[in-house]
C-alpha cells in the first residue's frame, strides 16, 4: 500500500492525542506534516522521521511539503475561516479534508474550499488522549478516503458513521461535549460527599474510581445502563433514596436534557 500523506493543521490538545494514536497504528503507512505555531507541547516528536512540523503553511510550501493525500483541520471553528485562507498550496484538486471542528458544516467548508473539494466531518472527544475516544463521522467521500480517516480516527478510539450530517450537531452536544459532564459529575459527587463529612482527599479519591469503576462496567458487560442501574438499587435502600431525588421531574433527566439543548443550540450557532 503507498505511503499517505498526511498533514494537521493545528495540533492541540486534539491534534496531539490523534497524532500520538496515529505514529502508534503500525498499520497506517502514512507521514504526516504538522502546522501548528505554538510548539513548545511538540518536544516528544524531535527525531520523529515521518513527521514534519512547520510554524505555518507557508513554511511548508517554502520547505517542499509533500502534497497532501489528506489535511485534517483541526483548529477551532472560530479560527476555521482564517486556517483556510492560509493553506495555500497545500490545498489542491486531489487532496480530501477532513474537519473536527464542531460546528462547521461541508457546505461551509466547500464555500471556502471550493465546491467540488471532497470534505468529510467527525467529531471526537478527549478520551481520544488514552485510546478510549469515541468519533462519529459523516464521510460523503470516496471509499478509499472514507477508509482512511476511519482508520486515522480509530487509532484514538471507537468510531460510528453517520449517514446524516444533520446528526452532528447532537452528536456534539452529547459525546463532543459529554466528557465535561461526566468531569463535573465527579466534582458534584466529590462536594457532596464531603458535605457528609468525609475528608477532601477521600470524596474526591472515590467519586472518581467510582465513575471510572462504573464505566469499565459498562463497557465490559452486554447489559443496558437501565438495567446496571436497576441492579444496585434495592427498594427502599440507600441507593434508592438517592435515585429519588436524582430522578425527580427537576433531576438530572431534565438538566441533562437543557444541556445537551444548550449544547447543541451552540454547535449550530458556530457553524453559522
Amino acid at each position: 500500500m503507498a505511503t499517505q500523506q498526511v498533514t494537521l493543521l493545528g495540533c492541540g490538545k486534539m491534534g496531539s492525542a490523534m497524532l500520538e494514536g496515529w505514529l502508534a497504528d503500525t498499520g497506517l503507512a502514512a507521514d504526516f506534516t504538522i502546522i501548528e505555531p505554538h510548539q513548545t507541547h511538540l518536544g516528544w516528536l524531535d527525531g520523529q522521521p515521518r513527521v514534519r512540523v512547520y510554524a505555518d503553511c507557508a513554511s511548508a510550501v517554502a520547505d517542499g511539503a509533500p502534497e497532501s493525500t489528506m489535511i485534517v483541520l483541526a483548529v477551532k471553528p472560530q479560527m476555521m475561516d482564517e486556517a483556510i485562507a492560509a493553506l495555500g498550496s497545500l490545498a489542491h484538486g486531489d487532496c480530501t479534508y477532513l474537519s473536527i471542528a464542531a460546528g462547521i458544516s461541508t457546505g461551509w467548508l466547500k464555500q471556502r474550499l471550493g465546491a467540488q473539494a471532497v470534505v468529510m466531518r467527525a467529531m471526537p472527544n478527549t478520551p481520544a488522549a488514552v485510546g478510549k475516544g469515541i468519533t462519529a463521522l459523516f464521510a460523503d467521500a470516496p471509499e478509499m478516503m472514507r477508509d482512511l480517516a476511519t482508520q486515522l480516527l480509530a487509532a484514538v478510539g471507537q468510531v460510528v458513521h453517520l449517514q446524516d450530517e444533520g446528526l452532528m450537531d447532537a452528536v456534539t452536544a452529547v459525546s463532543g461535549s459529554g466528557p465535561a459532564y461526566v468531569f463535573l459529575l465527579v466534582e458534584a459527587m466529590s462536594a457532596a460527599g464531603i458535605k457528609a463529612g468525609l475528608p477532601d482527599d477521600l470524596a474526591i479519591e472515590l467519586a472518581m474510581a467510582t465513575v471510572c469503576g462504573a464505566g469499565a462496567l459498562m463497557a465490559a458487560v452486554d447489559t443496558p445502563p437501565s438495567v446496571l442501574r436497576e441492579n444496585v438499587t434495592s427498594k427502599g435502600g440507600t441507593t434508592a433514596a438517592a435515585l429519588a431525588v436524582l430522578m425527580a421531574d427537576d433531576g438530572l433527566n431534565t438538566l441533562m436534557t437543557k444541556a445537551v439543548a444548550a449544547a447543541k443550540a451552540r454547535s449550530i450557532e458556530l457553524g453559522n
